[in-house]
């Protein structure tokens, strides 16, 4: 039962081609970041690096996110690799339902190359320096955005898994009802991967 399981989830990947399109998006995002940001990799040189396939992940049934395939690269140090210490750097996620349509991507890098002692604290606190002053003014419609982002770092922080995870499913909600023209772009953009990045490590290790 196990292995007809694990056959038909892996023919549905293969089938609608995952891995292959994991690998050239992630390739076309590089090549868009990097032209706009030198430091996209954090430092490093795309020459450094390598990229591996890293498996499928399946999400299915949570109480909080539709059903979903996520398809994971992961990044790692060419030098790193020869010495058999395969910890990865980084990691590209391509989300797709299991009809094979693209829902989200994104790119985490979790080392610099002068400092590999990012978590989330680190993340949070690279986020609050670019919120702008007036959201945290009650008239403002940014403002319970701001502050469901706040909680849902401060509750994970804490050791507040579930109610962390609670508050990311509310500045999703909260995001799509006051609309992302309404907010800055770059803290926009930082606030997305802020929460993508809350919302994958909570799955992934079933705090949630």
């Amino acid at each position: 039962m196990t292995i007809n399981l694990q056959q038909e989830l892996t023919h549905i990947c293969e089938k609608y081609n995952l891995k292959e399109k994991a690998f050239e998006n992630f390739e076309k995002l590089y090549l868009e970041n990097y032209n706009e940001d030198p430091d996209f990799l954090n430092g490093y040189k795309i020459n450094e690096l390598k990229p591996i396939f890293d498996g499928y992940t399946f999400g299915i049934q949570h109480h909080f996110f539709d059903c979903n395939i996520n398809t994971r690269i992961s990044l790692y140090l060419n030098n790193e690799i020869e010495i058999g210490h395969l910890i990865p750097i980084g990691y590209y996620i391509l989300e797709a339902n299991f009809e094979g349509e693209i829902v989200d991507d994104y790119f985490v890098m979790e080392r610099t190359k002068y400092l590999d002692d990012i978590n989330i604290v680190s993340h949070f606190q690279h986020l609050n320096k670019n919120i702008p002053l007036e959201y945290f003014k009650r008239n403002h419609i940014q403002y319970q955005f701001v502050s469901y982002l706040s909680l849902s770092g401060t509750l994970f922080v804490s050791g507040q898994y579930e109610m962390a995870g609670r508050f990311v499913f509310r500045a999703y909600v909260n995001l799509h009802e006051t609309g992302s023209e309404n907010f800055e772009k770059e803290f926009l953009k930082k606030s997305k991967n802020f929460l993508k990045m809350m919302k994958n490590y909570l799955k992934e290790k079933n705090l949630i």
